[in-house]
């Protein structure tokens, strides 16, 4: 937490939420290519995280 709140600097006084880490899969890393991409963090997992921050339903963002 210490590296997040320095990083952050004066702004991490202000998150509404807390600060949530997106990683790739829990698993070493493998050496086949695709294999690589699916255990490296990818837009679907961020935009997840995000909307689960957010607290935004599947179905809210549908509509928008």
């Amino acid at each position: 937490m210490h590296a997040v709140v320095s990083s952050v600097g004066p702004a991490f006084d202000y998150l509404d939420a807390p600060v949530m880490r997106v990683t790739g899969a829990d698993v070493p890393m493998p050496y086949a290519r695709l294999l690589e991409q699916n255990a490296q963090p990818q837009v679907i997992n961020i935009v997840e995280s995000v909307k689960h921050i957010l607290n935004v339903s599947k179905s809210a963002a549908l509509k928008a």
